[in-house]
């Protein structure tokens, strides 16, 4: 999955990517990092194609009915239930498929038929990330997804992620939280300047700042 030569000006007229291109590999997490601004959603959006079309600069993403993207504003509201809201978000592969609350993780079982209007931030997108972990997709994108959450839920998060990619699925994810993270079967790329300024593994990225700190060698990336 590659983007060629991506240029892009916000209405306003900022140029936000300029001449961009970036490799995401399959079968990993892709981890995309820059500082607030850069463009990271933006870049997700179009991905997904949910703000503007993917044409000549996408080559070889899955089409869009085989991306399943969790965006950081949840988008469900009222009455429904944490279960409901699971089953609305499954009935988008299998219509009438059974699913049980027995099955959900541990953390989402005890508010199960809670409302979702109810629930904390931090609740909501643990919900909406299950159900994006349970469509049937090729190619994952994760918009922060540990955003609002403690430490010992975020590590959860972070271990359904990676069961995808046990699985042989693809994720690209972008992320302000550094503890935690894996360093295997991950590819790192650092936006900024309105270009990838760095692609490669942690370790790769690590060695070239000289730390052994994935935190330490971000803050030291050119930005």
């Amino acid at each position: 999955m590659e983007i060629q030569d991506l240029s892009y000006q916000l209405p306003d007229g900022r140029q936000l990517f300029n001449h961009l291109s970036a490799t995401f590999d399959s079968g990993k997490i892709n981890i995309l990092l820059g500082v607030n601004g850069v463009g990271k959603t933006t870049l997700l959006d179009f991905i997904a194609g949910v703000s503007e079309r993917r044409d000549l600069p996408f080559k070889d993403f899955p089409s869009m009915h085989r991306v399943a993207y969790q965006m950081q504003d949840a988008p469900f509201t009222g009455s429904a239930t944490v279960m409901d809201t699971l089953k609305m978000m499954m009935d988008l592969d299998q219509p009438n498929k059974r699913f049980s609350e027995e099955e959900l993780p541990a953390s989402l079982q005890e508010i199960a038929h809670s409302h979702f209007r109810d629930l904390s931030g931090g609740q909501r997108q643990l919900v909406i990330l299950e159900g994006v972990c349970q469509l049937q997709r090729d190619l994952y994108l994760f918009d922060e997804p540990e955003s609002g959450l403690d430490v010992k839920v975020a590590v959860s998060v972070l271990d359904r992620i990676k069961r995808l990619v046990a699985n042989r699925k693809t994720v690209i994810m972008t992320t302000h939280q550094f503890r935690n993270l894996p360093t295997e079967n991950v590819k790192v790329l650092v936006l900024a300047g309105k270009k990838i300024a760095f692609s490669g593994t942690p370790m790769e990225l690590m060695a070239r700042a000289g730390t052994s700190s994935f935190e330490e060698a971000y803050l030291k990336t050119d930005i």
